[in-house]
């Protein structure tokens, strides 16, 4: 038998095996170490999360300050407000939320801040300056009136007193008052832009359309962005019969504001009046589209539908006018006469609206007109 000479090597075993052993060893370990852990550890305690940095207010407040100055409200105003829940005791940025969400055609919402603020101090002229503006833009204008006086008697100086003093007056009709007190504010602050734009707003309620569109000017050189600027202009050349003014004025501020109602309202009422009917309506849809309580762009909407024969659209838009409180004799003879010029004349529907109409007008000629159409005394 053949031996071979050289030495036999003993197979390697692979150190696999026990390197999982070790490894599942360990694992034990640390998990029993975990049960030990939660068994110390209070049970109804959670855990506290890492922390993450959290935005510093004045962050927030210097970021809505350089939106304001481009303009850009909406954004600024989200701003604002993230500061009004941090500073529930921050009296002037609730002033400032207030005027913007006026000027950004956002009323309603701007009085309950104004109301915070006077919470807050009332014995701050500013506070009841800024509660008299929202007050007067709730058209809630005796109050204003109150709010602004109050404001005037803690610190005659503040040109916001006597400016917002002025807007209530000129709405309570005393215009001569608002021009005085307006004056005045110019007076003690000559670049204060709502000083500047209220003594505008004194002379267009006289008629004076011209002599407001010249301080209207004025104010747009201290604020170019601001919106309600550009519709109170637009209105002003329209007065005057210019109307290719007053559209471009309109147009004007929606490069400002392009979401802004109030604005796609006054420019699709006067192209409908210079005669693009089309181009006008299109604004005026858009203008519902953005403020669907917007009454007056309803009203009108409905008579351009109306001029134009779509007498079904004219029907559902007047009654959304009424709806919304537009309780005018124009609102029910439209509704009455569209009924009158449906394919087939309804007279059964007609005729209850316009009873409604001479109600409201006992010389409404078009309500009188339908009557008699229908054979029907008034």
């Amino acid at each position: 038998m053949y031996i071979d000479p050289r030495p036999r090597r003993r197979k390697r075993r692979s150190s696999l095996p026990g390197f999982i052993l070790v490894l599942a060893v360990l694992a034990i370990a640390a998990l029993m170490a975990n049960q030990r852990y939660d068994l110390i550890r209070n049970p109804f305690e959670t855990p506290t999360p890492t922390p993450t940095p959290t935005r510093a207010t004045i962050s927030f407040l210097a970021e809505g300050q350089q939106l304001e100055e481009q303009g850009r409200y909406a954004e600024a105003i989200e701003l604002y407000q993230v500061v009004a829940r941090r500073e529930p005791d921050n009296d002037e940025i609730r002033r400032v939320l207030s005027r913007l969400l006026i000027y950004a055609s956002r009323a309603e919402e701007a009085l309950p801040y104004a109301e915070q603020a006077v919470a807050i101090d009332e014995e701050n002229a500013a506070n009841q300056a800024s509660l008299a503006m929202a007050l007067d833009w709730n058209s809630r204008f005796d109050e204003a009136y109150t709010a602004a006086q109050l404001a005037v008697e803690l610190d005659p100086e503040l040109p916001e007193a006597h400016a917002y003093l002025a807007e209530a007056l000129a709405d309570l009709g005393s215009w001569y008052q608002a021009a005085d007190e307006a004056a005045i504010a110019v007076e003690l602050e000559p670049r204060n832009v709502d000083a500047q734009r209220i003594l505008g707003y004194t002379y267009e309620v006289q008629g004076k359309y011209q002599e407001a569109l010249a301080e209207y000017e004025k104010a747009v050189a201290l604020d170019p962005t601001l919106a309600y600027l550009y519709l109170n202009m637009g209105r002003n050349h329209r007065a005057l019969n210019d109307f290719e003014s007053a559209v471009a004025m309109f147009r004007r501020g929606l490069e400002v504001a392009s979401e802004d109602p109030w604005l796609r309202f006054e420019l699709g009422k006067t192209l409908f009046q210079s005669g693009d009917q089309e181009l006008g309506l299109r604004e005026l849809r858009k203008a519902v589209e953005l403020k669907p309580d917007m009454p007056d762009a309803y009203t009108q909407l409905g008579v351009g539908l109306y001029l134009r024969r779509a007498y079904e659209e004219a029907i559902e838009n007047m009654q959304k006018a009424i709806d919304l409180g537009a309780d005018t004799d124009i609102n029910y003879y439209i509704i009455g006469l569209s009924y009158l010029n449906l394919e087939q004349m309804d007279c059964d529907n007609g005729v209850p609206w316009l009873h409604k109409a001479l109600d409201k007008n006992p010389d409404a000629v078009p309500a009188l007109d339908g009557l008699k159409r229908c054979g029907v005394q008034p």
